[in-house]
């Protein structure tokens, strides 16, 4: 039961860990895209709107992969525990 309760502990700061880099990634993205697209601007051959739907692609797979990888497991143990 032990280690159960080690896999548990494990996949909740997993997802702690990457819900706040969601977070982080939202408000740079919202309030500090200028911030954000400054030091790409000389590497990136795209237009500034092309940058952006960039980022938000790797947004939104880095929200899906984050419930899938880290939510979902957590969720599941913690049923199958109770």
């Amino acid at each position: 039961m032990d280690d159960i309760n080690l896999i548990i502990d494990f996949f909740k700061w997993f997802s702690i860990i990457n819900i706040s880099v969601i977070i982080l990634f939202y408000i740079l993205l919202y309030f500090a895209f200028d911030f954000v697209y400054m030091p790409y601007k000389k590497i990136y051959m795209g237009s500034k709107e092309d940058f952006n739907k960039s980022l938000i692609n790797i947004y939104l797979h880095y929200r899906i992969q984050t419930g899938f990888f880290a939510i979902i497991p957590y969720i599941t143990l913690l049923i199958i525990t109770n």
